[in-house]
């Protein structure tokens, strides 16, 4: 298995953002993250070719499925005793910028929620990476 030192944080960030607009990579021998958007930049396309041509040293990082991310969602609110922030958040699920706005309002439960989505997000890339034959060591 090869080790690959990383910040997790930023894989985690570029996975979150990631969109159909932005591709994100990481450098398997420095673990930085390296971002990219064609759509913005033409000439990211050339620098994309390239790196896709060498993938001992670059991977292309998986996109976020909106069913994971509504799953994490759905996941963390089975953990919540109150029922009323359970209800609000419910009706939210498919606004990300509803949903966090509800949060704002809840100062622990808010930091309950990024702690809960990044531990999701961390394991989901994990094992992705673990798939590829490559295991994430936090630098």
């Amino acid at each position: 298995m090869r080790q690959v030192p990383v910040t997790t944080a930023w894989i985690i960030n570029a996975f979150e953002n990631s969109s159909q607009h932005s591709e994100y990579y990481i450098d398997l021998q420095t673990g930085d993250v390296r971002f990219f958007s064609p759509l913005d930049f033409p000439e990211h396309e050339e620098i994309m070719k390239k790196l896709d041509r060498q993938p001992e040293r670059f991977v292309r990082l998986p996109k976020l499925e909106k069913e994971f991310s509504l799953q994490v969602k759905k996941d963390y609110i089975e953990t919540l005793e109150n029922q009323d922030l359970k209800s609000q958040l419910e009706s939210e699920l498919e606004t990300d910028a509803r949903y966090r706005r509800i949060l704002m309002d809840y100062e622990d439960e808010r930091r309950q929620w990024y702690k809960f989505q990044n531990e999701k997000y961390a394991d989901y890339l994990k094992q992705w990476f673990m798939e590829k034959g490559i295991e994430l060591v936090e630098k």
